[in-house]
């Protein structure tokens, strides 16, 4: 296990993707941060609700770690590097795991790097724009350390769902449409069923004060479930197709 989780680390860390996902995240990140800094007026800017999508733009991250998850396994297939990777190490679930593991801390790196610039450049514009911080310290620090953790589950998610549809374009297209669309539009239509999605436990998860999500603590706990289940689906459809 831990000679296929180096193996992993070092499959993501020599390739190109990666990064290009982490600049695109940093990109949304700035640019989102900004937008809502500069765009409120400064009596919205001092209200909490506004500072919290200020400080908390960095949650883009966890998107970008879900299409890491996915290309990690998507990739794979696509070059035909799985069958070297599987004569390596037979075991599948090995494998599975060691790509689980892999993501996440991905999505650790995302999410810290994401969260540092959006609070870091947050709390610089507010100061230029000689606002006071609404939020206190504890909930800065729930905001990092949910921000993170949701970032780890959707990486380990995007392991999952492209193991289950191996093929890279329907994954990462699967993936994007549920974001944008089924996600956002079952939320808006029906909050008290859309908020135990994925998408929206994990906006939960990351401190979103967003009107209907879940309670922190408890969008952890659904996300974990979905995380979850979508992980024994993949197991189950990894011991049971061929490559």
């Amino acid at each position: 296990m831990t000679a296929q989780l180096r193996s992993e680390l070092r499959k993501l860390r020599t390739t190109r993707t990666t990064a290009t996902l982490l600049l695109a995240a940093v990109a949304l990140t700035a640019l989102g941060t900004s937008i809502e800094a500069w765009s409120s007026s400064l009596a919205e800017l001092a209200s909490e609700e506004q500072q919290r999508m200020v400080l908390g733009a960095g949650a883009v991250g966890g998107f970008f770690a879900t299409l890491a998850g996915v290309l990690v396994v998507t990739s794979e297939f696509r070059y035909g590097t799985i069958r070297p990777t599987l004569l390596f190490q037979p075991r599948r679930r090995v494998v599975l795991l060691a790509k689980l593991a892999a993501s996440a801390l991905v999505g650790v790196l995302f999410a810290a790097v994401c969260v540092a610039l959006s609070l870091g450049g947050g709390l610089a514009m507010l100061a230029v724009r000689d606002v006071g911080v609404a939020p206190s310290t504890g909930e800065l620090i729930a905001l990092v350390l949910g921000t993170t953790i949701a970032a780890a589950l959707t990486a380990m998610l995007g392991v999952a769902i492209g193991t289950l549809i191996r093929n890279q374009v329907g994954a990462i297209v699967a993936v994007v449409a549920y974001a944008f669309l089924i996600d956002a539009t079952l939320f808006a239509a029906l909050p008290s069923i859309g908020r135990f999605l994925p998408g929206k436990a994990g906006d939960a998860l990351a401190g979103s004060s967003v009107e209907h999500l879940l309670a922190p603590a408890v969008g952890a706990a659904v996300l974990v479930a979905w995380t979850a289940a979508f992980v024994v689906a993949a197991s189950l459809r990894n011991d049971r197709t061929d490559i």
